[in-house]
């Protein structure tokens, strides 16, 4: 009998532990910024919190196919409204930030990096540019912003040969430190670790990329209070510092 009881408890207990561990999908962007807020987070509930990060793409898909998340942060609109559409959401979707990006080259690249791309296209021209790092356009928005600016640049065809295509914007930054990069398209937010600019420069581009958040269909009590506190000043605070514009409320 005693043992019964001593199993039943031990279950409730097991219980218990995994209704406060909340599963977040996350943009790979957003891995620096999040992992501060979530201890800010397990300082003030107690709550676990456990982090899937990878293009939004991706984890949209994963989504679609069942993956149990119970929040959803991406770095672009569109695949949110994807989750919308096929009601796999609840509750408003949050636009909590925006988030930068850079051209980065690490300090083996002689490149010039400038934020028109001139140094790129001139290097692309003369024959001289090994290859350049962006993420997945098929999935990643980092990779869609990247191709974008290239296409502006007027270098997209040309530079296809020079392409190395990453998973996601992490992967951006692994290859554009090895020394057959010249550069990378990158988040500011990864420039803000001094682990990762100490290994070269960069220079900001003009355009940003909405981040929004949502809650994913039948999403627990939990997930909610985490989904409210990335909206608190505290955590508004922490973007800012972590390399995101956070839009500060009308008055």
């Amino acid at each position: 009998m005693h043992i019964y009881i001593i199993g039943i408890f031990l279950f409730c207990c097991s219980l218990q532990l995994q209704a406060t561990e909340i599963q977040i999908a996350a943009a790979s962007n957003l891995r620096y910024a999040l992992s501060k807020l979530i201890t800010e987070f397990d300082k003030q509930t107690g709550y676990q919190v456990n982090v899937s990060y990878a293009a939004s793409g991706t984890l949209t898909t994963q989504i679609q196919h069942g993956a149990p998340f119970e929040i959803f942060l991406s770095a672009d609109p569109h695949y949110i409204e994807l989750l919308r559409k096929d009601e796999l959401t609840e509750g408003k979707i949050i636009d909590f930030a925006q988030a930068l990006m850079v051209l980065f080259a690490s300090a083996h690249s002689s490149l010039n990096i400038d934020a028109n791309l001139k140094g790129l296209k001139s290097s692309l021209e003369r024959g001289e540019l090994n290859k350049v790092a962006i993420a997945n356009p098929k999935h990643a928005p980092y990779g869609q912003v990247a191709q974008h600016i290239l296409e502006t640049a007027g270098i997209w065809q040309q530079i296809q040969s020079r392409l190395l295509i990453a998973e996601n914007a992490s992967q951006v930054i692994q290859f554009a430190l090895t020394s057959q990069v010249d550069a990378g398209f990158v988040p500011y937010s990864y420039m803000l670790q001094p682990q990762i600019s100490s290994k070269g420069r960069y220079i900001k581009l003009d355009i940003t990329l909405p981040q929004q958040a949502v809650l994913i269909k039948g999403a627990s009590d939990s997930a909610k209070q985490f989904l409210a506190f990335i909206q608190t000043d505290s955590a508004k605070e922490i973007f800012r510092t972590e390399g995101f514009i956070v839009q500060e409320k009308a008055s």
